[in-house]
């Protein structure tokens, strides 16, 4: 049993067989990333939404905290910081944005995302379509949770890549500002 997926109201957790999901996201359902300490709550599912929209809310709590440049090749990625400020850099034009403010990532666009600041950041994000990031992101919460509990810093370079290899439309590592990976 996944400790780190919470049913909000309270049912039951999540659960895994063999590396794979046996859960289907719901609103409310949260996830919390024991390493990154980021915390995850779906809003609106692609179950809830036939496919078109993921919508989470996304919460980093750890100053510095820096998603890996990346795109996502399926997917168009749209955040509205609720608060806090947040850094971006889409497309290699980098920018800060506060409460209210709206960025987007087109399909196969590289980017990055990070907390600049000591304080934490609020985000809303939507996901469009949906596509599998629900299911990529909970097996990536569950390769951190795995990883903790094994009193590791980051969860297994190998195992990520196989899991980002099971995802391709919905995420490809990209050079981030300074030309790596």
């Amino acid at each position: 049993i996944w400790s780190h997926v919470k049913r909000l109201p309270q049912t039951s957790p999540a659960t895994h067989r063999c590396g794979t999901i046996e859960h289907m996201a719901r609103a409310g359902d949260e996830l919390v990333n024991p390493i990154t300490c980021e915390r995850i709550v779906f809003r609106k599912t692609a179950a809830e939404t036939g496919g078109a929209l993921l919508e989470m809310d996304d919460f980093w709590m750890r100053p510095g905290h820096r998603a890996p440049a990346h795109a996502h090749p399926g997917m168009r990625e749209r955040w509205e910081v609720i608060a806090g400020m947040a850094s971006f850099a889409i497309g290699g034009v980098e920018q800060r944005a506060g409460p209210g403010h709206v960025v987007v990532a087109d399909p196969g666009v590289a980017h990055q995302a990070w907390n600049a600041t000591a304080e934490p950041v609020h985000l809303r994000i939507e996901m469009c379509p949906a596509l599998q990031w629900e299911t990529f992101v909970e097996r990536l919460f569950a390769l951190a949770a795995d990883a903790h509990s094994a009193g590791h810093q980051q969860p297994d370079p190998a195992r990520l890549l196989e899991l980002m290899r099971e995802f391709p439309r919905e995420i490809a590592l990209m050079p981030d500002r300074r030309g790596r990976t």
